[in-house]
C-alpha cells in the first residue's frame, strides 16, 4: 500500500426510493445497484448495467487493494490446506448391475473423473467413461451436476452450470463410442431419472424466476422443444423435485415448501407414464415415501398426527390414501428421524437425539430392531445403502471434529463393520493433539444451546475464536471434521459451532421455535452462545462467520450487539430480508413465506422481519471488522443484497474498522467451481480472520 497517499473505500450514490405497506413507508438508498433485468444477468452477466458493474468493479479493487498484503498468508494457508487433501484419490466403488463404479481425482485437476469396471474384473482394469475436467475447458465457469447411467449402463446423462446461476443443462453420451448426443436440455435443476425402458429421462424445469416448478420426459436423440410435459405446479409458493425409491420401481415426484408435502409417482414397471397422486397435501403435514417389494407396501416418513420429531407409517401399494396408513414406527417426542430406506431384506432409520447421530436397521423378517452407534462425545454419522436394492452391506461415514472421515463396510446380517478408507492427511495429523468438546450454552428463556468446539489441547484459555452458525430451514450443522479448518486452529485459534434454533440439531420443536415470529430466538442464541465462550474462558475475541441464512444471522446479530465480536465474514448474506420477502417476483420469495412469514398479507409479519432485517436495522453504531461475499449470478441471494448492505453499512457506521466486499463475477451462490478454486477462498477468509486477530502483524488502511 502507498502509504503517502489516502486510499478512501468507494461511497455508493444514493437514490431515494419509496414504497408503502401497510401504511408505512419504506426508504431505500440504494434499489437502483438492483439490475431490472436481473433474470436475464443470471443467464448472461455480461449485460449487467454499466453503472452498477462499475461500481461493483470499485469495491473489489478496493478489497484487493487493501487486502493484497494477505497474499502471502493466503497462499500458506491454500499450500497448507492442499496439502492436507489427497489429490490424487478415489471414492469407493459401489456396485450397480454389472459394474463397479466410482469417482477420482488427480494432483492439479479441478474435478473428477469417473471410472467403471466391470464386476468379474478389478479396479486396476477400469476405464474412463466420464472426465469433467475435459468438458469444463470450454467454460469460463463450469460446475458438474448430475451423472446417471441408463438401465442398460450404455447411455450416460449429466449435467453442468456454466454461469453459477444454478440453471443446469443435460447432455447425453453414448459410453460405446465415447461421443456425445445432439440432445441438450437447458434451463433444469441439474437432475434426472431414466425411464426402465432406457429410451428417455425424467427432470425437473426451471421457470424463469429459478423456481423448479414441472416435470418434463426427454425422449433421447430429440430436441428439446419436443420434450412431454407430464406436470406443472402452479402454486408459486411449492418447489419440485425428483428422487427414485431404491429398487427403481417408481419414480416419486416431491411437492414441498418448508412446511407443507405431496407426492405423485410413475410406476416404472408399467408402460404408461402415469402420474398418481400419494397423498394430497394438507398444510402442515411433511411425508416422504420408500417402497418395501417384498411386503408389497410403501413406508411413510411422516409428522402426522403432530408427530413433531417424525414418525415412520406403512401402507399397501394399492391403498395410497392416508386414512390408510398405520403406525410402524410410532413418534418418540425428542427423538428426530431424519431419513428412511428400504432395502431388499432391511429397513434403515437414521435419527438424531440431543444433536447426536445414530443409525438403525430393521430386519423385515422379525422386525428386530438394532442401533448402530459411536462411543465419542461429539461425531457425525452417515450411510449410503449403495445402488442396489437385494444387497445386505451398506457403508457407514463416520467422523468428528479431531477424526478425519473413516468408511466402514457394515454388514447387515452379522452386525458388524470393516473399515475400508480413512480419510488420509498427507502433510500429518495427530488427532491426539486435539480436543472436540459438546458444552450448553444458556439462552435468554433458559434453553440450552449446544456447542460443538474443537482446539488443540496446548491452547490456552482466553483464546481467539472464530464461532460459525447458521440457524434456519431446519439443517442441522454436523460436527464433523474439516482439514481447512486446522489452519485456523495450528495457530491457537478455537473453532466453534452454535447449534442454534432455526436448525433441527434438537429435533422439530428446535426448528419451529427459530423461525417465523420467533426469529429472534436464533440471534439470541447466538450472542448467549458467544457470551458463554467468554464467561467459561474459552475464548476471548470472537469473530464470527456464517453464509446466505447464516449471513442473516451475521447481519443481525452485529446489529444487535457489535461490541462482543471482533470481525464477522458474511459470505453471500441473506441481509435485505424484508425487501425481498416482499418482492413475489424472486426466485425464492413465495416459498420463503412459509419459512418467514408474508409481510404482504400479513401487517404483523411485516412488522415483525423489520424489527430484525439487517438491512433495514443498520444503526449510527460502531461494527466490527467485516468481509462480505457475494456471487453476481447468485439465484437464491442475488448480488445486490450483499452491495446494498455494505453501501448502507460505510454510510451509517461511525467505527474505523474496515469494511471490504468481494462479489465474483463468475460464481453464484456456492462460490467458485473448483476444488482448487474453493480452496482459494477458504484461504482468503481465513487469512483475514488470523489478521483481524492480529495473528498477523500487517498494517491496514481504515
Amino acid at each position: 500500500m502507498n502509504s503517502d497517499k489516502k486510499i478512501i473505500p468507494p461511497i455508493a450514490e444514493k437514490r431515494i426510493t419509496r414504497e408503502h405497506y401497510h401504511g408505512q413507508e419504506l426508504i431505500d438508498n440504494y434499489n437502483w445497484i438492483r439490475d431490472e433485468n436481473w433474470q436475464e444477468v443470471l443467464h448472461s452477466p455480461s449485460i449487467l448495467k454499466k453503472e452498477i458493474r462499475d461500481y461493483i468493479d470499485k469495491e473489489n479493487k478496493w478489497t484487493d487493494s487493501q487486502l493484497s498484503f494477505l497474499s502471502s498468508e493466503r497462499n500458506k494457508i491454500f499450500n497448507e490446506i492442499k496439502g492436507r487433501i489427497k489429490e490424487e484419490d478415489r471414492s469407493l466403488p459401489q456396485k450397480d448391475g454389472p459394474w463397479f463404479y466410482f469417482s477420482e481425482t488427480k494432483k492439479d485437476e479441478q474435478h473428477s473423473v469417473l471410472r467403471r469396471f466391470k464386476d468379474n474384473s478389478s479396479i486396476e482394469n477400469s476405464v474412463i467413461f466420464h472426465n469433467w475436467n475435459e468438458v469444463s475447458k470450454d467454460y469460463d465457469y463450469f460446475k458438474p451436476g448430475g451423472a446417471s447411467c441408463s438401465p442398460d449402463h450404455n447411455l450416460l446423462s449429466w449435467s453442468f452450470d456454466s454461469k453459477g446461476s444454478e440453471f443446469f443443462s443435460i447432455k447425453i453420451k453414448d459410453l460405446k463410442s465415447n461421443k456425445n448426443f445432439n440432445d441438450e436440455v437447458k434451463n433444469t435443476d441439474g437432475n434426472m431419472i431414466w425411464s426402465l425402458d432406457g429410451n428417455g429421462f425424467y427432470y425437473i424445469r426451471m421457470d424463469n424466476n429459478h423456481r423448479p416448478s414441472s416435470l418434463w420426459f426427454h425422449k433421447i436423440n430429440t430436441q428439446e422443444d419436443e420434450d412431454t410435459e407430464i406436470y406443472n405446479e402452479k402454486d408459486t409458493g411449492f418447489f419440485l423435485s425428483i428422487d427414485e425409491t431404491l429398487n427403481r420401481n417408481f419414480l416419486v415426484l416431491s411437492i414441498h415448501n418448508h412446511e407443507t408435502s405431496e407426492i405423485r409417482i410413475i410406476n416404472q414397471r408399467k408402460k404408461e407414464r402415469e402420474l398418481v397422486l400419494f397423498a394430497k397435501r394438507n398444510h402442515g403435514v411433511e411425508y416422504s415415501i420408500e417402497h418395501d417389494r417384498e411386503n408389497s407396501r410403501f413406508l411413510i416418513l411422516t409428522n402426522i398426527d403432530n408427530s413433531i420429531d417424525f414418525k415412520v407409517m406403512e401402507t399397501k401399494e394399492n391403498l395410497l390414501d392416508q386414512k390408510n396408513w398405520i403406525d410402524f414406527i410410532p413418534h418418540q417426542e425428542g427423538v428426530l428421524i431424519t431419513s428412511i430406506s428400504c432395502l431388499q431384506n432391511f429397513i434403515l432409520i437414521q435419527e438424531l437425539e440431543d444433536g447426536i447421530p445414530r443409525i438403525s436397521s430393521i430386519n423385515k423378517k422379525d422386525n428386530f430392531r438394532n442401533i448402530i452407534a459411536f462411543d465419542e462425545e461429539v461425531y457425525d454419522l452417515d450411510f449410503n445403502e449403495g445402488y442396489e436394492y437385494n444387497s445386505d452391506l451398506i457403508h457407514i461415514y463416520y467422523s468428528s471434529m479431531t477424526t478425519p472421515q473413516e468408511i466402514y463396510e457394515y454388514n447387515l446380517i452379522k452386525k458388524e463393520k470393516v473399515i475400508l478408507k480413512k480419510q488420509e492427511i498427507p502433510s500429518g495429523h495427530n488427532q491426539d493433539n486435539y480436543i472436540t468438546k459438546r458444552i450448553f450454552a444458556k439462552s435468554k428463556d433458559g434453553e440450552k444451546i449446544p456447542i460443538s468446539l474443537v482446539k488443540r489441547k496446548d491452547t490456552p484459555e482466553n483464546s481467539p475464536t472464530l464461532l460459525y452458525g447458521y440457524g434456519s430451514y431446519g439443517i442441522s450443522i454436523p460436527p464433523s471434521f474439516s482439514a481447512s479448518r486446522l489452519s485456523l486452529i495450528d495457530r491457537g485459534m478455537v473453532y466453534a459451532i452454535a447449534h442454534i434454533r432455526g436448525g433441527m440439531d434438537k429435533g422439530k420443536k428446535w426448528y419451529q421455535d427459530g423461525k417465523k415470529k420467533k426469529k429472534i430466538n436464533t440471534f439470541e442464541d447466538f450472542i448467549c452462545s458467544a457470551l458463554y465462550l467468554k464467561k467459561e474462558r474459552i475464548s476471548g475475541e470472537i469473530s464470527i462467520h456464517g453464509g446466505s441464512a447464516g449471513g442473516l444471522l451475521v447481519g443481525a446479530t452485529i446489529n444487535i450487539r457489535p461490541d462482543i465480536f471482533k470481525a464477522a465474514v458474511a459470505e453471500v448474506p441473506f441481509v435485505d430480508v424484508l425487501n425481498t420477502i416482499l418482492d413475489d417476483t424472486l426466485p425464492l420469495t413465495p416459498p420463503e413465506w412459509e419459512e418467514w412469514g408474508n409481510p404482504i398479507k400479513n401487517i404483523e409479519d411485516f412488522q415483525y422481519i423489520s424489527s430484525y432485517s439487517p438491512y433495514d436495522n443498520i444503526k449510527e453504531q460502531d461494527y466490527p471488522t467485516l468481509l462480505v461475499t457475494s456471487g453476481l449470478t447468485d439465484p437464491r441471494v442475488t448480488y445486490w443484497e450483499a452491495t446494498k448492505w455494505v453501501a448502507k453499512l460505510r454510510d451509517k457506521k461511525t467505527d474505523t474498522n474496515p469494511l471490504f466486499l468481494k462479489t465474483y463475477t463468475e460464481a453464484g451462490h456456492g462460490g467458485m467451481a473448483g476444488r482448487y478454486n474453493q480452496i482459494k477462498e477458504v484461504a482468503f477468509t481465513y487469512a483475514f480472520i488470523l489478521w483481524s486477530h492480529n495473528l498477523l502483524k500487517r498494517p491496514i488502511s481504515s
